[in-house]
């Protein structure tokens, strides 16, 4: 293999660390670290609606994840890099296809783990999908050169609504006539526990909105404890597990005919 398991476990340590201190902030916590546009405070960013009903955490986000701080970290996309080739090899066994994903988040990362993963002998060839065409110029869909033969794998930073996933799907799918691949990549799965008593193992396991793409990650929600604050009673109760599926159905329905 070529990330060892003992190199894999230090590589999840260290990140789980620099994104607890670095990437995750704190409505009503202020961290003198949290210089990102030279505003000082950031705390009352992480105080925002959350439109989707079977979010166990309600409709109000007391956090949020801001990942590109280490996606323009050197270490941290080394780090990052080495732990894909790691869940690559073992999740899929081979590297045949090229990586893409949609502007702007996942674009250090498609810098990075193909420099890193040339480092061991690996070639991966890497695009960026951009949020709309190109008006002037060559009036391109995407950054870069995607090769005609090779199956897309798409990644991203975060993977929650998994809006950018099918934004760039389609684009790859309608506009350029590319494969993509059934698996796609994030940092971290914005899962929980939740869903794992509810039983409702593919929503974990698959994009939301292309429940036919199955995620490759390295953390979810509960590696954080972002959830820990909440009371399992309600949420696990019988009535309440009905109805949080009916709503899934209704939505899954509802995407599968738009």
């Amino acid at each position: 293999m070529i990330i060892s398991e003992e190199e894999y476990k230090d590589f999840w340590g260290w990140m789980r660390k620099y994104i607890s201190n670095n990437c995750i902030f704190h409505s009503g916590i202020l961290k003198s670290s949290w210089n990102i546009d030279l505003r000082e405070d950031k705390s009352w960013m992480a105080d925002k609606r959350n439109p989707f009903p079977s979010d166990p955490a309600g409709k109000t986000y007391r956090w949020q994840f801001y990942l590109r701080r280490g996606c323009f970290d050197p270490t941290f996309n080394s780090v990052l890099a080495q732990m894909f080739i790691y869940k690559v090899e073992r999740e899929i066994g081979h590297f045949d296809f090229q990586i893409t994903g949609l502007e702007t988040a996942a674009t250090p990362m498609l810098s990075a783990i193909p420099l890193v993963a040339k480092g061991f002998g690996i070639d991966l060839n890497s695009f960026v999908v951009k949020k709309e065409q190109k008006q002037y110029g060559i009036r391109n869909w995407v950054e870069g050169c995607p090769d005609p033969d090779l199956p897309v794998m798409i990644i991203d930073d975060l993977i929650s609504s998994s809006n950018s996933m099918v934004t760039a799907n389609k684009t790859l799918q309608e506009k350029m006539d590319l494969k993509t691949m059934d698996y796609v990549f994030g940092i971290i799965n914005k899962r929980t526990k939740f869903a794992k008593q509810w039983n409702l193992n593919n929503s974990i396991t698959h994009c939301l909105k292309i429940p036919d793409k199955k995620i490759i990650y390295l953390f979810d929600c509960d590696d954080f404890n972002l959830y820990a604050h909440l009371d399992l009673t309600e949420k696990t109760s019988p009535e309440f597990v009905e109805e949080l599926k009916e709503k899934i159905r209704i939505h899954e329905n509802t995407i599968s005919k738009s």
